[in-house]
């Protein structure tokens, strides 16, 4: 990890075989053969792994984290909307977490909850949803029509430009990522230059942060 470091968010602990991370405004996740462990920032005990059973996927936010595993979805950390309280599911198969809310995908599709003050957890009607992935005010996901995105729009991180057979996206603080047939398309906010992707590379993978995007390309 590299970057700002000023809460030890990019101080790696000693990790076995890591498959996973996710990275918060302060803290980093990391999923690897002994389960979850996370480090940075705990003034709201977000890196502060509760028991867990298997843990399949990871997921940190700014001030706080959930993970999947065999009993579902966990969250731990700062519950002041009640991003953390999980209700009830079935059969989740992914989770995301944006700053003070969380989202799902369950048999009955896509679940939010937490802080809805910018209509960041009122779920539109969704076709088959893939895909699910919170930012800071706004969340998107990925179904049979393409990409749908609602919540906070003050940057426009929530109107989707025209996408060709999207595969993949990821939500940053005040923008939007996403994979299709032509590459890496980004919007929303950009005062650092988040949503301007360089070209002559072909990427297989995207990451968004709060101010950043990364991905994994080759060419």
């Amino acid at each position: 990890c590299w970057g700002a470091g000023g809460s030890g968010q990019t101080t790696v602990p000693s990790l076995s075989n890591p498959t996973q991370i996710s990275t918060g405004d302060n803290t980093a996740c990391a999923l690897d053969d002994s389960g979850v462990q996370c480090w940075g920032d705990n003034d709201y005990d977000q890196i502060t792994v509760p028991s867990l059973s298997n843990p399949t996927q990871i997921s940190a936010s700014w001030v706080h984290t959930c993970a999947l595993d065999d009993s579902g979805v966990n969250c731990w950390g700062e519950n002041s909307f009640g991003q953390a309280t999980v209700p009830s599911l079935s059969n989740p198969t992914q989770v995301s977490t944006g700053d003070y809310h969380t989202c799902v995908i369950d048999d009955s599709g896509v679940q939010c909850w937490g802080g809805n003050n910018n209509g960041q957890t009122t779920v539109p009607s969704l076709s088959n949803p893939t895909q699910i992935s919170a930012g800071g005010y706004h969340t998107c996901a990925l179904d049979d029509s393409g990409v749908q995105c609602w919540g906070g729009n003050d940057y426009d991180q929530t109107t989707v430009p025209s996408l060709s057979n999207p595969s993949q996206i990821d939500a940053g603080g005040y923008h939007f990522c996403a994979i299709d047939d032509s590459g890496v398309k980004c919007w929303g906010g950009n005062p650092n230059g988040q949503t301007d992707v360089p070209s002559g590379l072909s990427f297989s993978n995207i990451s968004s942060g709060s101010s950043s995007g990364s991905g994994s390309s080759s060419g």
